[in-house]
């Protein structure tokens, strides 16, 4: 058993290490070299360096939510540039990925197939280019893989599966609002492992606080109290309202 748990620990601390060491190095190559992408180019990189200047007007805007102009922008007070600090956050996200992928792979199979799911994870192209690119679907991965996770671990890790349900709704909501439904979905998927306890009530109550920041930004720009603009047609549209 003490053997079992010492291998256990071992392969966690390798997981984090090698995790670790990929994730800063792939930043790094990401500011170096980053992949030309129009959104980035045309909205996050200047919303980052709006953030840095103390822009506040031009470093947000409703639809893109407000988590990757403040990660970009805080590196680009170090004197980044916008396209840089977004390519190098965004990569960051995709090797963090790697983690919650592994211990989901864990818990369903086994540690073997597990490392073999990680291996994968970083020869998979698709995901690596958008953090290269510089773009927000990598957080979103990060944070759907971490809330899936917190459902597997939900009955017998107490409230560390709380605290990564809710990092992982936090990023789903800030980064990414076109990811609101979904996020709803795996909080509900959260709940039913629960059985809708005291932790189910406290995982709404923080996405409802991750919302307010995309609802007061909305509202200055519609007038509407929404978490974010491309709902407000739908919204218009639901309620017979003018547009």
């Amino acid at each position: 058993m003490e053997a079992t748990e010492a291998d256990s620990g071992f392969q966690l601390r390798l997981l984090l290490a090698v995790t670790a060491a990929i994730a800063v190095a792939v930043a790094v190559f990401a500011a170096l070299c980053p992949l030309y992408a129009t959104d980035t180019l045309c909205r996050y990189a200047p919303m980052a360096e709006a953030f840095a200047a103390g822009e506040w007007s031009e470093a947000f805007h409703p639809r893109f939510g407000v988590g990757m102009s403040v990660v970009s922008g805080l590196l680009s007070l170090l004197g980044v540039n916008g396209l840089s600090a977004c390519a190098a956050v965004s990569s960051a996200a995709w090797a963090l990925g790697a983690v919650p992928l592994w211990c989901i792979a864990a818990r369903v199979f086994d540690r073997r197939t597990a490392w073999f799911a990680f291996a994968l994870y970083f020869l998979c192209p698709q995901i690596a280019v958008w953090g290269v690119k510089g773009l927000r679907e990598p957080f979103k991965t990060l944070g759907v893989l971490v809330m899936v996770w917190s459902v597997f671990m939900c009955r017998d890790r107490g409230w560390r599966a709380l605290a990564a349900a809710a990092a992982g709704a936090a990023l789903m909501v800030l980064f990414k609002p076109d990811a609101i439904p979904l996020c709803g979905l795996l909080a509900i998927a959260f709940a039913a492992a629960d059985r809708f306890g005291r932790r189910s009530w406290a995982l709404f109550a923080v996405i409802a606080a991750a919302l307010q920041p995309m609802c007061l930004l909305t509202f200055l720009w519609t007038g509407y109290w929404l978490p974010a603009a491309q709902y407000v047609p739908v919204f218009v549209r639901l309620t017979g309202g003018a547009g």
